[in-house]
């Protein structure tokens, strides 16, 4: 049996705001996000994709740029504008631009649910609903100063340490797509990634002498791994994970955040786990 405390970046974040010192911490994982993203081309290529896979009709419609936080007042932001070019159907009609792949694509959302009366949503929460939206060529103008939004806090956080066995273990890359596309749509930029992490704790198992053997029966099945968060096991022959599976959701971790990456989702892993062997 196994005892451990699981202390995420979650965790430590919250401490971070107790303290100037800790709040120092917390600042500088902010100048490690801006150091580290992605070109401006990349973030608006994947902000495009977005718009491509929602509403590929209105390609042409939308134009995206990355701007600097001095054009948002220091903080991140979207800015939403008639566009300057727009003079036939065809050309861009809607300058969407921000300070990251996110903004600019929660920015795209916000215009189409408060000019277009759109909706988007899960798919048990009314799904997606365009059919409001009006053709290439008749987008709603905005004011002629255009419309700047400031993000209200550095982090938008999204899920839990047991969706990854609830809901995400039966997904296929088309249904992940979605998900990743939603979460840039409502400007969330911190998700967490636990999908694969147990390819992690095999490899360290494994530098501590711990057999294949005793490692296959500490890890569970791929229905049960939110278990291991609150150090509970499961009895039953599907609670083994088959190592096929385990190095496919490794590699599934690493393409996730890859693409997560573009879109400039600064997504978290697990951090500090510990496990105390008696």
């Amino acid at each position: 049996m196994a005892t451990r405390t699981l202390l995420t970046l979650l965790f430590l974040l919250r401490l971070c705001s107790s303290s100037p010192i800790e709040s120092s911490h917390l600042s500088r994982l902010l100048d490690i996000h801006e150091r580290d993203r992605p070109l401006p081309s990349v973030q608006e290529a994947a902000a495009r994709g977005v718009l491509g896979r929602l509403l590929p009709s209105h390609l042409s419609s939308f134009d995206f740029r990355i701007v600097s936080k001095e054009r948002c007042g220091g903080k991140a932001c979207f800015i939403i504008s008639n566009h300057p070019s727009f003079t036939i159907r065809g050309t861009p009609e809607i300058l969407v631009q921000g300070v990251s792949g996110v903004e600019i694509s929660a920015g795209l959302h916000w215009y189409l649910k408060n000019w277009c009366a759109a909706h988007i949503s899960w798919e048990k929460t009314g799904g997606v609903q365009l059919s409001s939206i009006p053709k290439p060529g008749f987008l709603p103008v905005v004011h002629p100063d255009g419309i700047l939004i400031q993000r209200p806090v550095p982090w938008n956080y999204y899920q839990n340490a047991v969706t990854s066995s609830y809901s995400f273990a039966w997904w296929d890359w088309e249904r992940w797509e979605k998900e990743i596309d939603w979460m840039a749509l409502q400007g969330i930029n911190l998700p967490l990634a636990f999908t694969g992490q147990e390819a992690i704790w095999q490899k360290v198992f494994q530098r501590f002498n711990i057999s294949a053997s005793e490692i296959a029966d500490f890890l569970e099945g791929l229905h049960f791994l939110h278990g291991h968060v609150w150090a509970t096991y499961m009895d039953g022959e599907d609670r083994y994970l088959k190592v096929g599976l385990m190095i496919s959701l490794y590699f599934r971790r690493k393409f996730f955040t890859e693409c997560m990456n573009s879109e400039c989702l600064q997504f978290f892993l697990p951090s500090l786990e510990t496990f105390l062997l008696h």
